[in-house]
């Protein structure tokens, strides 16, 4: 077997890694929420416990869910047709995931909800940010609406 250097070796991680989360819709979709989670821990100055709590819950997805895209490739490659119990091994699989990211989205949400909260109210109470807050709104709902017209 070929020797491969260290860096050669990091780099090849690196491209799986990229490949999963620029090429898989539903790893897209988790990096998304991660990131939007990790942020809004920021913004709420929450504890460094509870940060690091996130970030590892949300890591822990992602790696998940890349270790799912590769067994999936692989029970694909050796059995290139339909198979009943390698759909179930699948299924099997993706509820990891699943659970996972229920428990990362339940956790963030305990931790997250009181600063969240207390954050609205401030915010609802200052007229400026009641602009900004509908005009976000509003910039949200159109490239929803976009991005809806495009697809259909």
């Amino acid at each position: 077997m070929t020797k491969i250097s260290f860096i050669n070796s990091a780099i090849c991680s690196a491209k799986g890694l990229l490949n999963g989360i620029c090429k898989e819709r539903t790893m897209m979709i988790q990096f998304a929420i991660s990131a939007l989670l990790i942020s809004t821990a920021i913004i709420l100055k929450i504890s460094m416990g509870y940060l690091i709590t996130i970030i590892i819950l949300c890591s822990l997805v992602i790696i998940l869910e890349l270790f799912n895209t590769s067994f999936e490739m692989l029970i694909d490659f050796i059995s290139p047709e339909y198979n009943k119990t390698a759909g179930r091994i699948k299924d099997s699989i993706a509820g990891v995931v699943l659970a996972s990211f229920i428990l990362a989205i339940t956790v963030s949400f305990i931790i997250l909800y009181k600063p969240a909260i207390r954050l609205l109210v401030i915010l609802l109470d200052n007229p400026l940010s009641n602009g900004l807050i509908l005009a976000s709104l509003a910039l949200l709902g159109i490239i929803i609406l976009v991005d809806y017209v495009k697809r259909n």
